[in-house]
């Protein structure tokens, strides 16, 4: 039901917010409520989706790597993505390349390798299509710049990001990835001032030109660090949206922007907010497994830090973990719950929900692997591909990895039915 005339006179705030637990004011209402907020539609729904849960027809074609694989060695999988040729692309983070591998698994070829020259990169940890260019776009993280690469293995020309060094700063190079057209990059922009000992962290979302221009700003955070006796390392004050975040097939970008609340902005490619969406959902408490394991990626961050930096971890996990927008038009998003606690049976759920931003279906996935190590990722020609130990790997590539040697990483691929 639309309220053309009902305006609140703010959007609620995070302790009332329509999605935010059981005492909702929609908690028992299956359609979506919207209300408009300064002009823009506010959407808010219940706990249940519209059309209930469907589980995915999923059938493995291949699997490379792990322990048994002589001819494809895989480091650390970080980035995968699927191409119009049908082709899977896989970035290994510690290889420093990107492997090609065939609708059938035949890896057919070999991107880029590390270096500083064209064409090389390093550092680097996510990747993109470039638009107007049969090419790839490799996120170097520092110094932050798109390595161009040719899907013919020449180079394509870099994009670079953020700061000037020659002016005190530099930019850290975080995620990029491509919609309609429309190159969106997140990132920090870091500047010091060592007589103070202090600095100032800008987190940005902003889109770039091919030829490297700036366009619009979608989101931003701004961050100082005095570094005295009482400066603290706190993960809440450090989160920022690299992986609530994503473009759909118009260029719009939605962004999951609060830590704690499940809800997302989308905005269109100029920077102007078209709607906000979310669902009534309860956070999920972090397992001392997983708060061991972000205090180790705090560990490593600090080594960075004065010595002795006190750090303090949350306790809740960020309620969103993913947003892709599908091929349909349609939003899937990642819960907290969905990744970590699936229903028995699953490897994990997504929440579906309209371009309207009605919540319309979960969707499961039931294969074999372990939730909240193993990564699942949806391509855009209906294929699904299995990354083993995904974040042993995250904590590898930080530096943060634990003690024992970890088995080899493998990748399964599924095509979707």
């Amino acid at each position: 039901m639309t309220q053309p005339n009902v305006a609140p006179r703010s959007w609620p705030h995070r302790a009332c917010r329509p999605w935010r637990g059981a005492a909702g004011p929609f908690a028992l209402l299956a359609a979506a409520e919207t209300t408009l907020v300064d002009g823009v539609p506010h959407v808010a729904n219940g706990p249940q989706p519209r059309d209930g849960v469907r589980t995915l027809q999923m059938e493995e074609v291949w699997r490379r790597g792990g322990l048994d694989d002589e001819e494809v060695l895989l480091g650390i999988v970080t980035s995968v993505m699927s191409g119009p040729d049908g082709n899977i692309y896989v970035l290994d983070a510690q290889l420093m390349e990107v492997k090609v591998f065939s609708p059938a698994g035949d890896l057919i070829n070999t991107l880029g390798r590390q270096g500083q020259g064209p064409g090389e990169f390093q550092n680097a940890q996510q990747m993109t299509f470039l638009p107007g260019k049969d090419a790839i776009g490799v996120a170097q993280t520092f110094p932050g710049k798109l390595v161009g690469i040719n899907l013919d293995g020449t180079p394509a020309g870099d994009i670079t990001i953020g700061g000037d060094p020659a002016a005190g700063g530099f930019a850290v190079l975080i995620n990029a990835t491509l919609g309609g057209g429309n190159l969106v990059c997140s990132g920090i922009e870091l500047a010091f001032d060592q007589a103070a000992a202090t600095m100032d962290r800008h987190h940005f979302v902003r889109s770039y030109s091919p030829a490297g221009e700036r366009l619009a700003e979608y989101h931003t955070k701004d961050v100082h660090w005095k570094f005295d006796a009482g400066f603290v390392l706190e993960e809440a004050q450090s989160d920022f949206v690299w992986w609530r975040l994503a473009v759909d097939r118009e260029g719009r970008v939605l962004i999951g922007e609060p830590r704690e609340d499940y809800e997302i902005s989308v905005y269109d490619r100029d920077g102007q907010l078209e709607r906000v969406f979310g669902r009534e959902y309860e956070s999920w408490p972090r397992t001392e497994a997983l708060m061991a394991r972000y205090d180790a990626m705090m560990e490593a961050q600090g080594q960075q830090l004065p010595p002795g930096t006190e750090r303090v971890v949350a306790k809740m996990e960020q309620d969103l973990w993913g947003i892709r927008a599908h091929g349909d038009g349609n939003y899937w998003v990642g819960s907290s719950r969905g990744m970590y606690a699936p229903p028995e049976g699953a490897f994990c759920v997504w929440d579906v929900f309209s371009p309207e931003g009605e919540f319309i279906e979960q969707v499961r996935a039931d294969v074999p692997g372990k939730p909240g190590t193993d990564m699942l990722l949806m391509t855009d020609h209906g294929h699904a591909v299995m990354i083993t130990g995904f974040w042993d790997a995250v904590l590898a590539v930080m530096g943060a990895g634990q003690d024992g040697e970890a088995e080899p990483m493998e990748l399964v691929c599924y095509r979707v039915q």
